[in-house]
């Protein structure tokens, strides 16, 4: 066999000029042994495909052990080129800026935030001042894809100029890079770490970064307060275990609205159906405990193109039960498997007379797409009648809200095997990193309005609409949705929110917000009080004891300063 001559060697040390002083001798090793056992001509060839191998996992930083694995795993179940094609994916969706996504956190990430921020504001005020609009907006692209967002309103003058306001912040830049955990995620999850045997539903990884999020919201919500224009204080951790971002609050006020339905359905005598529909097997990277060649070969859809599967299914039925006027109304749950292939948990109900109907139609939908799969008949869409000799029907889902919300209510996850509260901290933090609404109503009545007359007192009790009041004011969730006009009232209840005219926010946008109730020209007003966040300790409103607070406008007409002891903002 021949050695490689001088030129080989030469062309050699070229493309290893960019590998590290380790991974040259390793490479280098593996050279010599298939020179002398292959020739140099295989060596090379092996070179060739080494190379870009070492320098995309380079590339990769601390994830690279697993996705060199997950990589060596396709190389021998599918092909080299498989596999290759594989890692290009991931160093693409992965590089992000200066560094892997991974590896900015806390004071790197707010540094590389400002860094980003201060560069763009520069660049964007001198092209600005020496170049034409068109090279603005052309400024604005490139950036844009390099955090991989687009942006569909260029021709809108005000749009454009909103967005920029945004992108000369800080946190419109971290906000973007916390945007990319989602791709870790997605990766993550491809190398087979997301499961029931290693981590269900999120990555050690995901979940990790989820806690350090709680316990910086946490402080941030003690280090500030809301301060109104009566000169009363509140802390923002105060604030917040008064709303629905407390998960009692959220549970008890889920509970109590899908029990007001339930009520509503027996009075209407309607029959009551709980429904989980699942995605085909394509969409699961597990599969009875092993990983699934069918998901690699669809292109490893993530969680929120599941996510989206399922949603075009539920819109194509609804949109079939509209023409053909099938009315329901009930409750939809959204949750992981231990793979995190999302799936939908719903109560809902029907006339009894347009049941079968209404579950064929169901039927049909959940399996147009690869609805021969084995036991796809059997378990893409699964339904039980409410039977409410057997209980109620808020029991048959009130396990499923307690596991997506603080699972309290739930001893063991069978999905899992881990507690409840386990499993939610998961679930929850899932969710959110994929930003999944875990919960919708069909029908009823607007929860706005209800939580709006919900923050009166019994002494500020409106007059005009005082049933409507009352029923919410006790948590009559069914009373409230009859005196709106019903379960199918949609638009035409009888109270709507209100909201203020436009006010100029701190990006130059004219934007509404909530003050309260109408009907007709009646209004009552909701939010009676102008609030501002400050850093708590940072100062008073007041002039000086006893007198009036300044008048404070209800926002900053300009971005605010990204630096300095207060930040001034109307809640």
């Amino acid at each position: 066999m021949r050695s490689p001559t001088n030129e080989c060697i030469e062309w050699r040390d070229q493309l290893l000029e960019d590998v590290d002083k380790v991974g040259r001798e390793e490479i280098q090793r593996v050279l010599s042994e298939i020179d002398s056992k292959k020739g140099h001509v295989a060596a090379n060839t092996w070179l060739r495909g080494a190379i870009e191998r070492y320098l995309l996992l380079s590339q990769v930083s601390v994830m690279r052990p697993i996705v060199a694995k997950h990589a060596n795993r396709l190389a021998e179940e599918e092909s080299i080129d498989a596999a290759m094609g594989w890692l290009r994916s991931v160093v693409k969706r992965l590089v992000f800026c200066d560094k892997v996504i991974t590896e900015l956190d806390g004071e790197e990430l707010a540094f590389w935030a400002a860094k980003k921020s201060r560069y763009f504001e520069v660049e964007i005020y001198e092209i600005g001042l020496q170049c034409t609009p068109q090279a603005m907006k052309d400024f604005m692209y490139i950036q844009l894809l390099e955090v991989g967002l687009k942006f569909k309103h260029w021709d809108n003058v005000d749009r454009v100029a909103g967005l920029a306001a945004r992108m000369i912040t800080p946190e419109w830049w971290i906000r973007q890079a916390k945007r990319q955990w989602v791709i870790v995620e997605d990766v993550l999850r491809e190398c087979g770490q997301v499961e029931r045997f290693k981590s269900p539903y999120l990555s050690n990884w995901a979940l990790n970064k989820a806690e350090k999020q709680r316990e910086n919201n946490e402080a941030f919500l003690r280090g500030w307060e809301a301060v109104n224009d009566f000169g009363q204080s509140f802390t923002l951790e105060q604030l917040s275990e008064k709303g629905i971002s407390n998960p009692d609050n959220r549970f008890a006020e889920l509970i109590v609205r899908a029990k007001g339905l339930e009520e509503l359905a027996e009075e209407s005598g309607h029959d009551g159906w709980f429904i989980t529909l699942t995605c085909p097997s394509k969409y699961h990277p597990i599969s009875q405990g092993r990983r699934n060649k069918k998901f690699w070969r669809e292109g490893s859809p993530c969680v929120r193109t599941a996510h989206r599967y399922l949603n075009v299914v539920w819109r194509r039925f609804r949109a079939w039960c509209k023409r053909h006027g099938i009315p329901f109304y009930g409750l939809r749950t959204v949750e992981p498997h231990h793979d995190a292939c999302p799936h939908w948990h719903l109560m809902l109900w029907v006339d009894p007379r347009q049941s079968n109907d209404f579950l064929s139609a169901f039927s049909h939908y959940a399996l147009q797409e690869n609805g021969n799969e084995r036991g796809a008949k059997k378990h893409r869409l699964t339904v039980r009648k409410i039977d409410r000799e057997k209980g109620s029907a808020v029991g048959y889902i009130v396990k499923y809200i307690s596991k997506n919300i603080h699972g309290k209510h739930v001893d063991t996850d069978h999905e899992t095997g881990r507690s409840g509260v386990d499993a939610a901290k998961r679930i929850v933090g899932w969710a959110r990193l994929n930003r999944i609404r875990q919960f919708q109503f069909v029908g009823g009545a607007s929860v706005t309005v209800w939580r709006e007359l919900r923050r009166l007192g019994i002494d500020k009790a409106p007059k005009v609409f005082a049933d409507i009041y009352h029923a919410a004011n006790r948590a009559d969730f069914g009373g409230f949705v009859k005196l709106m006009g019903g379960v199918f009232a949609g638009r035409n209840q009888t109270l709507q929110t209100y909201y203020s005219e436009g006010e100029e926010n701190q990006y130059g946008e004219m934007v509404k917000t909530v003050k309260g109730v109408s009907r007709g020209i009646e209004v009552v007003t909701t939010r009676l009080y102008e609030w501002t966040v400050q850093k708590v300790g940072s100062g008073s409103l007041s002039s000086g004891e006893g007198e009036a607070a300044p008048p404070w406008t209800r926002v900053n007409n300009c971005t605010p300063p990204n630096i300095g002891p207060v930040n001034r903002r109307s809640y």
